[in-house]
């Protein structure tokens, strides 16, 4: 039963969305549609205007290689600086109040479940002592509780798996089989697809930072574009290109990755409640 209530949530929220992308008023579409049976397009067009047509935004990925190192590798490497940022200027007390509502959301997606105190309580001190989003973020997909979600017999849904096909041809450059996924569940794929992802970013981050930019910008922006009920808050809804690119200029290099992880999670999450 809740399973069907929130399919329900998902297929008005995608209603509403695609209420909101119109492209001009309703009145508009039917006016210019009826006359047309009568007077012809061009008359109708003359009355009502053109059809409208959506904006074409230019989608560009930067070169993927086919293989990078995993971003668990040990291997000593030089990362680039970046700048501070304005983030990073910030009182330790506004640090710590992203620090835990992140830590929240991440246990979330992840687990599907809500976080315990005393586990916010020791990620939260990780964080204030240096450790980083995308290390904690590891720690919790490698434990015995990860393992055991892993471990649940739990069919992948259709769109989940073509989503995760989609997802590592065209961002990982890794051509995955959809019969080759289709024995792991939810967990094992969120997994697997968010390495892949923190994998990129590390080359990126180790190469060339206005790539990691340019591609956590066209992942967001497809993902606010196709997923948005999904994303749930409207800055990751947002459906430009450049207000994302912009956004990961202007943030510390572990919040581009953490939000790459949450909204892979969340995303995959929802169309696992799609029937498989």
């Amino acid at each position: 039963m809740k399973k069907l209530i929130v399919l329900v949530g998902l297929c008005l929220s995608l209603s509403v969305l695609a209420q909101e992308q119109l492209l001009e008023p309703a009145w508009k579409t039917k006016g210019r549609d009826f006359f047309s049976s009568f007077v012809g397009t061009n008359m109708s067009e003359k009355m009502f205007g053109p059809v409208p047509q959506p904006e074409v935004v230019e989608v560009k990925l930067p070169v993927i290689p086919k293989q990078v190192k995993k971003s668990t590798d040990v291997t000593n490497y030089t990362k680039l600086t970046k700048e501070a940022t304005e983030y990073e200027r910030l009182p330790a007390t506004r640090k710590r109040e992203f620090d835990y509502k992140f830590l929240k959301e991440l246990f979330q997606v992840t687990r599907k479940s809500e976080a315990k105190d005393e586990d916010l309580a020791t990620w939260l001190n990780t964080l204030d002592q240096g450790g980083s989003r995308e290390g904690i973020y590891q720690a919790l997909v490698l434990d015995e509780v990860y393992a055991a979600l892993e471990n649940m017999e739990e069919k992948p849904s259709n769109q989940l798996l073509d989503f995760s096909v989609k997802l590592s041809q065209r961002f990982f450059n890794q051509p995955y089989k959809k019969e080759s996924l289709m024995p792991l569940n939810l967990f094992s794929l969120k997994r697997i697809m968010t390495e892949k992802a923190l994998d990129l970013m590390e080359h990126y981050e180790v190469n060339n930072l206005d790539h990691l930019y340019q591609w956590y910008a066209v992942l967001s922006f497809e993902l606010a574009r196709d997923y948005a009920p999904l994303l749930k808050s409207p800055i990751r809804q947002d459906p430009r290109l450049e207000f994302h690119q912009e956004w990961a200029k202007s943030m510390p290099i572990q919040h581009i990755k953490s939000e790459v992880i949450i909204k892979i999670h969340a995303v995959m999450n929802g169309l696992q409640l799609l029937e498989p």
